[in-house]
């Protein structure tokens, strides 16, 4: 379904959900800078997160593509609109075996240079796709000036390199750029050179304009150019606010109050904490959350005025991964809600990954938003209610009272 007069850009899946959504952007991003048109992956795998069985999703399950490509004057297409694959199906972890039907596709790989390992980054993408990937690593050239060791390159330096120029010069390097294979090819067959018409790339989570860790500012190069125009399809937001009507008790057509959200993230951060034996003293308190809500909900009525239901808003919904029974009841001992008792419920309804999605949609629709500092989830979070509800936000730094 590849179109002969267009250019593509594609990579694979990384890490969780919010962090599947980051290479999205970035994908796309690189895409309108390279004049080459996205190809998404779906979201697949992370067992960690959701257990094994879960969905697999493409990224117009829930977000509003043909939306983002009206916005940005530019085509953005999921991996199903180019092939066949068992999408809305789970990916088993014992699935390994090579397919009769598998394509051979030469693709570019940035661990590869990059990694002490010397080897791609090895992800469940290709194969749930049918795919026979055989790397070469990228010249070191894509490297972001001054990020030393790490993975980071430049959106430049990658939008050069799938240029003829930048190709011409990767395959006359001296010596020649290694190449990787997972799988043996036959005698007879040359290892390909990374596609041109279908660029793809290992990993392109740590790539940036001009510094690292660019989306955590404001304003933000890809999130200005990508993640403001992309939204979510109607369908899931009409599940997220059955679910929200439901957290409040209102019927059908009842309008929901506005609130004030909260996104705590722990589990995974707990590895952050420089004494693992006293994880909760790296927590911020409930107190702190509590402190920044008060600030927020004031700036809410000094921005818009006695008038308005802005003014007033005493709602506040909390959403954590935390599973200790004693921090959630410090939470519901401070009146606020939570979706918690929904998940199983949505997980039955949807599907094991729409928990995540609902508490996204919920996130976003806060008045005003307090997050924590460095989770994707709450920075995507804090850039969506600043954008869209025109909204006060704060990340609350890792353990500060």
């Amino acid at each position: 379904n590849l179109l002969p007069d267009k250019k593509y850009v594609t990579t694979w899946n990384y890490g969780g959900m919010t962090n599947e959504v980051f290479v999205w952007m970035n994908t796309i991003h690189l895409g309108l800078i390279s004049d080459r048109i996205p190809i998404l992956f779906p979201i697949i795998g992370c067992e960690v997160q959701v257990g094994v069985g879960a969905e697999t999703l493409s990224a117009g399950s829930f977000f509003d593509l043909p939306r983002l490509s009206e916005a940005i004057k530019h085509p953005v297409l999921d991996w199903q609109d180019v092939k066949k694959a068992r999408f809305d199906q789970a990916h088993h972890l014992t699935d390994h075996s090579p397919h009769k039907d598998d394509e051979l596709l030469g693709c570019w790989s940035i661990v590869q240079t990059f990694d002490e390992s010397k080897k791609p980054l090895g992800r469940e993408g290709p194969h749930f796709l049918h795919l026979d990937i055989q790397y070469t690593a990228v010249p070191h050239s894509v490297k972001l000036n001054g990020t030393g060791a790490g993975w980071h390159t430049s959106f430049d330096g990658l939008a050069h390199l799938m240029t003829p120029a930048g190709r011409s010069e990767a395959f006359s390097l001296e010596p020649p750029l290694p190449t990787y294979g997972k799988r043996p090819l036959p005698p007879t067959t040359p290892h390909p050179k990374p596609d041109d018409q279908v660029a793809c790339f290992d990993n392109l989570y740590w790539v940036w304009t001009k510094f690292v860790w660019e989306w955590e500012h404001f304003p933000s190069p890809t999130w200005d150019a990508v993640g403001t125009h992309l939204h979510f399809t109607k369908e899931a937001d009409e599940i997220a606010t059955m679910y929200l009507r439901a957290l409040f008790g209102l019927r059908d057509g009842q309008e929901i109050p506005p609130f004030v959200s909260i996104h705590v993230r722990h589990a995974d951060f707990k590895n952050l904490c420089p004494d693992p034996t006293n994880v909760k003293s790296c927590y911020a308190p409930i107190s702190e959350y509590a402190r920044h809500v008060q600030e927020l909900t004031a700036e809410l009525a000094r921005n818009h005025g006695p008038d308005s239901p802005l003014s007033h808003v005493t709602e506040v919904i909390m959403m954590s991964d935390e599973t200790d029974q004693e921090w959630w009841d410090e939470v519901d001992a401070m009146g606020w809600r939570q979706p918690r008792p929904y998940e199983d419920q949505i997980a039955n309804d949807h599907g094991r990954r729409w928990p995540a999605i609902v508490d996204s949609i919920i996130q976003s629709r806060g008045a005003a938003f307090v997050g924590t500092s460095q989770s994707t989830m709450s920075i995507v979070a804090a850039k969506r209610v600043m954008d869209w509800n025109k909204g006060p936000v704060r990340l609350v730094e890792w353990g500060r009272r």
